[in-house]
Formats: structure tokens, sequence, C-alpha cells
């Protein structure tokens, strides 16, 4: 449990230091793409196609976030949490995020 623990508020800690690039990204393809495409009239399957446009923008953060913080992975390192390990957590904690942002515009605007 306690291993548990300590990997959720690593991955926490972790997307906090990468959630500019992710928000940013994420509202860009909610305001730029869903919100004219509700208002068009065209739903079906639209934010499904979104979330898989938005996990094939992860390598770009990955990229981005090792250029700009080479050194950022000692903490993690220490703790036994490899970068496949942080990385897989948070875009599973963005996709989610993203999702339920999705769902919510759709219900907003419908």
């Amino acid at each position: 449990m306690t291993l548990l623990l300590t990997r959720l508020r690593a991955t926490l800690l972790f997307y906090r230091s990468v959630a500019p690039f992710m928000a940013g990204i994420s509202g860009l393809l909610l305001l730029a793409v869903l919100v004219p495409a509700l208002l068009e009239g065209f739903t079906h399957d639209l934010i499904f196609r979104l979330l898989l446009a938005k996990l094939a923008t992860a390598p770009v953060v990955w990229y981005l976030a090792e250029q700009l913080r080479p050194g950022q992975y000692w903490l993690y390192f220490n703790l036994n949490i490899s970068r496949r390990q942080l990385w897989t957590g948070v875009v599973a904690l963005d996709a989610g995020l993203f999702l339920g942002s999705a769902l919510l515009v759709r219900a907003v605007l419908s």
C-alpha cells in the first residue's frame, strides 16, 4: 500500500511539472476543434477521436519535457520509479481529465 501511495504521489508531482504542456494541448483541442464541431452539429464519435489525437501528442510533450529539464528524473529514480511508469501514469491521468472536460463541454453546449 505504501509503494502504491508513493507512486501515486510521485505521478501527481511529476504531472504538475508537465501540466502546462498537457493543459495547453487540451485547451486547443477543446476550444478550437470540439466547440466549433458541436456548434455545427457534428457529434458522432468526435470526443473519442479527439482523445486519440490527444494521446498522440504525448510523445511530443515527453520530448519537450526532456529537452527543457534534462535532470528532472533524479527524485523518481531514487524512489525506484522508471520514466515509463511516470509517463504511463501522467498520460492516463491527463486522458481522464481531457475526457471529463470534453464531456463537460458537450453537456454545456447541448
